[in-house]
């Protein structure tokens, strides 16, 4: 039992250190291998178990008004965000994180409202314990309802992004365009293709707010995975500022720190002129596989090569990725 505590030790110590190298954002918090790192550790062996409560310093829960919350997971590798909006009747949680610990008990923290989840879209590290709620609702399209069977959505790998699959139940769908009322406060939800098929983004009017999930990233757009679709990606970009409010924030799922409206303009034109074939791209590569990187201001965006070769599903919720490699020295995919 030691040494096995000591190896799984030494492997989150190993994760954690990547984590430091790839994610700028993560630099300043110079973590150890500290009784909070140790702490991963259980939960990652037993993946099988409800998850346990986080550590104290674990999640980081800020306000972005008195009614809405940003959940973020900074010492995940990749840095998740979730966002709680409240009503009078009921709250909305918006992603799930990965389920490294139970983001339930942190929703319950702040509100014993029923929640309503909703996921920005189906990847492993926006649905992680779904199991712990109760209503989870999915965009309404005929690909997503022909998944549910007998009440349990499943997801295979390709759509999950890991190399297992998932299920987990789901009570109900949203179209495309459909107000969800959460009493004295509406939140209209969009289907914003591009990263994937099923991505969808929320619009709080009133608050002059977007959350965008992975539409696109400060750190890096994955333009590059199953589904993706550039086209897809800058016409949902094209639809969300039409639909908007003029001069809303876009809240993303990886950053702490919100797209600027002059900065989804930009990303609206860059990615506008990928999608046109009027931008020139550099190699890069990603999980050993080539891949193209088109720079739209600060923004990288990851496309496949000629080849289509996509990022294949991960082996685990804690494998990490370096995003922004140089080229691959093997060029087979070229």
């Amino acid at each position: 039992m030691k040494e096995e505590r000591a190896g799984m030790a030494d492997a989150v110590h190993r994760i954690i250190g990547i984590h430091c190298r790839h994610w700028p954002l993560a630099r300043g918090f110079r973590l150890a291998l500290t009784s909070a790192a140790l702490s991963l550790i259980p939960v990652l062996a037993r993946s099988s178990e409800p998850p346990a409560r986080a550590p104290n310093d674990y999640f980081h829960v800020f306000k972005l008004d008195r009614n809405t919350y940003a959940i973020s997971e900074p010492k995940y590798w990749q840095q998740n965000v979730s966002y709680l909006l409240l009503g009078t009747r009921q709250a909305l949680l918006f992603d799930t994180g990965p389920g490294i610990y139970s983001i339930k008990s942190v929703v319950r923290s702040i509100t014993q409202l029923p929640i309503l989840v909703i996921p920005s879209h189906l990847h492993f590290d926006h649905v992680g314990d779904l199991q712990e709620f109760d209503d989870v609702r999915l965009l309404d399209t005929p690909v997503l309802r022909s998944q549910l069977h007998d009440g349990f959505f499943e997801e295979p790998p390709d759509q999950y992004l890991l190399r297992t699959s998932i299920r987990y139940r789901v009570s109900g769908w949203i179209a495309d365009g459909q107000v969800i009322e959460l009493g004295g406060r509406a939140i209209r939800l969009v289907s914003t293709p591009g990263h994937t098929p099923d991505s969808v983004s929320l619009i709080d009017a009133a608050h002059h707010r977007m959350f965008t999930g992975d539409l696109v990233n400060r750190i890096v757009s994955l333009c590059d995975v199953p589904g993706s679709d550039v086209a897809s990606m800058a016409s949902s970009l094209r639809k969300l500022r039409a639909t908007a409010p003029a001069a809303s924030l876009a809240y993303e799922a990886h950053s702490e720190t919100p797209i600027q409206p002059a900065e989804l303009k930009g990303l609206t034109v860059g990615v506008g002129a990928i999608a046109a074939g009027r931008a020139t791209p550099k190699p890069t590569c990603l999980a050993n596989i080539p891949m193209l990187r088109y720079d739209v201001g600060s923004f990288a965006i990851l496309l496949p090569t000629a080849d289509g070769a996509t990022l294949p599903p991960l082996g685990s919720v804690t494998e990490t990725l370096d995003w922004l490699a140089g080229p691959c020295p093997d060029s087979k995919h070229l």
